[in-house]
């Protein structure tokens, strides 16, 4: 997910399969055991979708990458 900071306001960027990992862990709720690679709480998801949390897991990928908007 990248998201750039503008004079007002936010742009985000979400891929598919990074939106369905979101809207996943918003229903079940943050603290939920989605991100818990020991449980395999993601093995019902599509491949891209449990490389995205595997990654975040082991610290491979930033989950949200902020920047600050280069123009003017």
């Amino acid at each position: 997910m990248k998201i750039t900071r503008l004079k007002k306001g936010f742009v985000i960027r979400v891929t598919d399969s990074e939106m369905a990992v979101l809207e996943d862990t918003v229903s079940e709720g943050m603290g939920s055991s989605l991100w818990d690679d020991a449980e395999g709480g993601y093995s019902h998801m599509p491949p891209a979708q449990q490389r995205i949390i595997t990654e975040v897991n082991r610290n491979k990928r930033d989950w949200m990458v902020v920047t600050e908007d280069r123009r003017g």
